[in-house]
């Protein structure tokens, strides 16, 4: 089988399709704090996957339904970064939840810093 693309996902060569966005993903293995979902207040921790400057991908216990939007805290380079994002797919895994999500909501100032580290 010939190698396609590698997976962040389960950190191995993946047999899906080549990666065809224009900014990969990059590796991201960072805890992620979710303060609310859809308005409503909620405590949740999850763990990163992947992150672009255009979205982020984590595992969770819970099971986020596409269309969610999540208020969250992540850190990148030691720097706190809030952001919103829309649930764009959540999937059952091994480990919980696989879920990706874009940006919706993010200071122009920590998309810079993003792109800043991202782009390199």
């Amino acid at each position: 089988m010939k190698k396609s693309d590698y997976s962040n996902l389960s950190n191995r060569d993946s047999m899906f399709p080549k990666e065809r966005r224009i900014r990969r993903r990059r590796k991201y293995d960072e805890q992620i704090k979710i303060v609310s979902r859809n308005i409503d207040k909620v405590d949740i921790e999850v763990t990163g996957v992947d992150i672009s400057i255009y979205g982020i991908g984590f595992i969770s216990d819970s099971n986020f339904e596409k269309d969610d939007i999540l208020e969250m805290l992540f850190y990148y380079e030691s720097i706190t970064i809030p952001a919103i994002i829309e649930v764009t797919h959540s999937n059952l895994y091994d480990d919980g939840f696989f879920t990706g999500g874009k940006f919706i909501g993010m200071q122009n100032l920590y998309r810079e810093i993003l792109r800043e580290f991202l782009d390199k």
